[in-house]
């Protein structure tokens, strides 16, 4: 089976489809930062981008810790829309509810297609300072 080619992946706090079909993506963002872990984030979307897809292509959303490979999500499944034509450019929307970072630490988002991955990108999850907490 042809691998699709990727385009983007990309992680915001929001995805809204607007009625002309265009997406918009709202609150781009590449890390957690947390006072304590485990650490629970409201919301966390990933927009994915690729083309060359062809009919029966099974697409996978993997989030998981850079160094133990512990994952924290797994989404799977087929796109909603028929692909018909492989040039098309498909957009895949995920939405991540309460999705909790058991560590922190670097984590990988990676976006597979069929058996094959088609991009990652790093994101990192930081323990912080409470606001007005002492620097001793």
């Amino acid at each position: 089976m042809t691998k699709p080619s990727p385009i983007a992946l990309v992680v915001c706090d929001a995805l809204y489809q607007e009625p002309s079909g265009k997406t918009a993506l709202v609150g781009l963002f590449n890390r957690l930062a947390a006072v304590r872990f485990p650490a629970t984030h409201p919301q966390m979307c990933v927009y994915a981008s690729v083309t060359d897809v062809r009919p029966g292509t099974k697409f996978r959303l993997v989030i998981e810790h850079a160094e133990n490979g512990r994952r924290v999500a797994e989404l799977s499944g087929q796109p909603a829309e028929a692909v018909t034509n492989p040039t098309t450019i498909l957009d895949l929307r995920f939405v991540l509810q309460g999705l909790t970072f058991p560590e922190p630490g670097r984590y990988y988002i990676q976006f597979w297609a069929n058996d094959n991955l088609l991009l990652q990108r790093p994101f990192d999850a930081v323990l912080i300072q409470p606001a007005g907490g002492s620097s001793k």
